[in-house]
């Protein structure tokens, strides 16, 4: 019997709830789950910062949880459509889970009629409300400046 691989892409810094309940929903979608994490230099070029966990550290976060069968680095940004295509074949995925808020993108519906062509579909998984790591550094900065203002008093 074959089964059902399923890759969950994405970045995972600052490990929080969303980026839990967004692994349970890609493990729901099959019976193995890989998961390919943005490498540093690829964050760097996409956003022009690197992640506060550095990719070894986030890799093992991700490998530590009992739902993930594998961890492997993403190997091509979404945008270098073939390369995609060519390496999630070689990792014989059948379902590919990204985050809702990559649905509709040029990026994405590219990618989406050339995976199907193979046989690999792809799910969005629905967002976390009111979690995100953009949100927990911008409480971390504030709480940074509330208690510098303090000590300025």
């Amino acid at each position: 019997m074959n089964k059902n691989r399923v890759l969950a892409l994405g970045v995972f810094d600052l490990f929080h709830v969303g980026h839990l309940n967004f692994l349970k929903f890609a493990r729901q979608q099959g019976d193995e789950l890989i998961v390919g994490v943005a490498p540093d230099a690829m964050c760097f070029k996409s956003k022009g910062k690197n992640p506060v966990i550095n990719q070894t550290q986030r890799m093992e976060i991700i490998k530590a949880l009992g739902i993930v069968s594998d961890v492997t680095l993403v190997k091509y940004p979404i945008v270098e459509t073939q390369n995609v295509v060519n390496w999630m074949q070689t990792l014989n995925i059948n379902t590919v889970v990204s985050g809702i808020q990559w649905q509709n993108t040029d990026r994405w519906n590219q990618l989406i009629p050339k995976l199907a062509a193979h046989h690999i579909n792809v799910i969005f998984a629905p967002a976390t409300p009111d979690i995100s790591s953009t949100q927990i550094k911008q409480s971390i900065v504030n709480l940074f400046l509330a208690d510098s203002a303090k000590i300025e008093d």
